[in-house]
């Protein structure tokens, strides 16, 4: 399929919307679950102050249609992470309650009723930024220093059902800036045998891994075939068979594909701010962050050479990175936090109140 053919809409389908910035998105067996600062949500087109149906930091909505699901577990604080296994979703964030049971940063919750699940409570110091699972096994990146009472630098694995960390899996994440949470983004490969992690840090396990690296999925080590890495901190990262795509700041702002095996370069994107979110869908590339204008198929700058307005959303095509028409515009100064794709929507999270020409807050869905 022609990837021009492949994209979504620039203009939002209805859906309710939030009152605050929404940080993770999960798309799961026809409905959209979203995470983050949010306490309540209303319907599409609704004013701030009307309709609004409490929901703190965690809601979910009818994937096809926008209505609101019952479903509302409930977090005390912020939400960052969102991940499923099964008919589980694994919540992280930097809560302290999920529903009324003590949850410190992590915990797992029913997909249909919200139920907060008895068996696995994890402690963990400081926020989880991102969650993947996999095997049997929820993997957890994020600003921590301790998980379930062990020494544990920004990443650490549990055992799906009961929350027991892992002995085996403790790589350790340094070197990161003052200002930059050690690792924001978690993913498994799709064959499940390479973790890959994204962040501020410069080294694992005390060698260089600078800002991603490759990890085995069953004892935490570096792969050492993945030897290409970048000069920026990463923010977000997706993954599918043909590459690993990369959301991050640095000179203004940066995207890219990197080979899955070696991390080597297929081609890259700059912008002029950070680049927060990304997604693949369709043999398209979906880019999001706090930038304005699109700066060429080349690293970020602070004020690009040659502007294409792109305000807070573009997509590129997966294969060679070449820039699509797609320009839904979206305002606000911080722009996107999160964009995920299922089967023909794309949904997109952040601080935005009107995207797509439409007054919308929070959330939006785009459909092809």
């Amino acid at each position: 399929m022609p990837a021009q053919a492949a994209l979504v809409a620039a203009k939002p389908a209805p859906t309710y919307q939030t009152n605050g910035r929404v940080s993770a998105i999960l798309f799961l067996n026809g409905t959209v679950y979203l995470g983050g600062k949010f306490t309540s949500v209303r319907p599409a087109g609704d004013p701030v102050g009307t309709g609004e149906v409490a929901r703190d930091h965690l809601a979910a909505f009818d994937a096809s249609t926008g209505a609101l699901r019952p479903w509302n577990p409930s977090a005390s604080g912020a939400v960052f992470a969102l991940a499923a296994s099964g008919n589980t979703i694994y919540v992280g964030g930097s809560f302290a309650k999920l529903g009324t049971s003590t949850r410190s940063r992590i915990g797992a919750v029913d997909a249909t009723t919200g139920a907060v699940l008895s068996g696995f409570k994890p402690k963990l110091d400081a926020a989880v930024n991102s969650l993947a699972v996999g095997g049997g096994v929820v993997y957890a990146g994020g600003a921590f220093t301790t998980a379930n009472g062990v020494a544990r630098a920004s990443l650490a694995a549990f055992d799906a059902s009961t929350g027991a960390l892992s002995a085996t899996w403790a790589p350790s994440a340094g070197g990161n800036s003052s200002t930059t949470p050690t690792v924001t983004s978690v993913r498994l490969a799709p064959g499940g045998g390479l973790v890959y992690v994204g962040g501020g840090f410069t080294t694992i396990d005390g060698a260089s891994q600078s800002h991603i690296a490759a990890l085995s999925a069953a004892t935490g080590a570096p792969s050492a075939s993945f030897i290409h890495h970048l000069p920026y901190g990463v923010v977000d990262l997706a993954v599918d068979s043909t590459g690993v795509f990369v959301a991050g700041a640095g000179g203004g702002g940066n995207f890219a594909n990197l080979n899955p095996t070696t991390g080597s370069i297929a081609w890259q994107g700059g912008t002029d701010g950070n680049v927060q979110a990304i997604a693949v869908l369709d043999g398209e590339v979906y880019v999001g962050g706090h930038y304005i204008n699109y700066c060429g198929p080349q690293g970020g700058q602070h004020t690009c050479t040659t502007a294409i307005t792109r305000l807070k959303l573009l997509a590129v095509d997966e294969a060679t990175g070449a820039l699509t028409s797609w320009n839904p515009h979206a305002n606000s100064a911080l722009g996107i936090f999160a964009l995920a794709g299922s089967g023909t929507s794309l949904a997109a999270g952040g601080d935005f109140t009107k995207i797509g020409g439409v007054a919308q807050q929070g959330f939006a869905r785009f459909v092809e």
